[in-house]
């Protein structure tokens, strides 16, 4: 027999002064891929994502981060959020809703500070431990187990905010310069320049530049700026009426048909089509 012992006294998460009221929990696989660009908020509600497979790029309070597997989002109550999926980008996730949140220092269902990250890197251990507590209180809620269910809530907070405090101590440089590197990116996505040029831009080694922008985005500063340029053409073709040659040239394409392979490669369709079925499911 082996036999563990429980080594403190409870606490409970976040310094929470009454349970909160669990609302919701879904699961969304890479198939069931939506189009992009659906904007919301929620008043009185907080929420919790687990990436468990597939890429994405999610905005949060207008800024973007990209959003692969392991990656855990905390949406506070009132701040605006799009999790984008795709063609080019199918992304499954794990997420619950909870509300009733009264955490010491912030405002009424609030998880973290208003200041906070809202994007936090697991390891695959972690991944794997939050994605079986995830499963379990979605069984346990689909069974008409609610009472079960908030107390697994409160197992998935614990582990919440364990996994959001060591992601905070061991990245904090790399998110730092990374976050460097994008801000870079969209001030300069159009242009024509080497990695080279970004690298002496920001001071630092190609290689360092290449490894930390892999690490933390999944893609090379080069595939960064493709991507950024796709993305933008993307929201020229949902939210104008301005011909694809001069969406092309805005971001950064002087060859049309060059422009044209390119999209087609990273979105699944050319940008005439994507706008057309983009308008038509909206």
């Amino acid at each position: 027999m082996i036999q563990c012992f429980v080594k403190k006294e409870y606490e409970a998460p976040f310094g929470l002064t009454q349970p909160p009221r669990l609302f919701s929990v879904s699961r969304t696989d890479e198939k069931a891929s939506a189009h992009p660009r659906v904007m919301h908020a929620h008043d009185d509600l907080v929420e919790i994502v687990l990436v468990r497979g597939g890429e994405s790029r999610y905005f949060v309070g207008g800024t973007p981060y990209d959003a692969r597997r392991g990656d855990l989002f905390i949406f506070n109550s009132r701040v605006v959020h799009d999790e984008p999926s795709g063609p080019d980008r199918p992304v499954a996730t794990s997420s619950l809703a909870l509300g009733g949140l009264t955490v010491p220092g912030l405002r009424e269902n609030t998880l973290i500070p208003e200041d906070a990250p809202p994007a936090y890197r697991l390891s695959e251990g972690q991944t794997q431990r939050l994605e079986r507590l995830y499963d379990v209180l979605f069984e346990e809620l689909t069974a008409g187990n609610d009472d079960g269910a908030h107390h697994l809530l409160m197992a998935i907070l614990t582990l919440v905010q364990q996994f959001r405090a060591s992601a905070d101590g061991s990245a904090a440089d790399e998110n730092v310069f990374a976050q460097r590197i994008k801000d870079y990116i969209d001030r300069h996505f159009a242009e024509e320049f080497s990695l080279q040029q970004m690298a002496d831009a920001l001071h630092v080694s190609p290689y360092h530049l290449s490894h930390v922008c892999k690490e933390t985005t999944g893609y090379s500063p080069l595939q960064y700026v493709l991507r950024r340029r796709i993305g933008e053409a993307q929201t020229l073709l949902i939210t104008t009426d301005l011909p694809v040659t001069r969406i092309a040239a805005q971001v950064g394409y002087d060859n049309p048909s060059h422009f044209n392979a390119q999209f087609a490669k990273a979105v699944g369709m050319p940008p005439r089509i994507f706008r057309r079925e983009y308008v038509y499911h909206k």
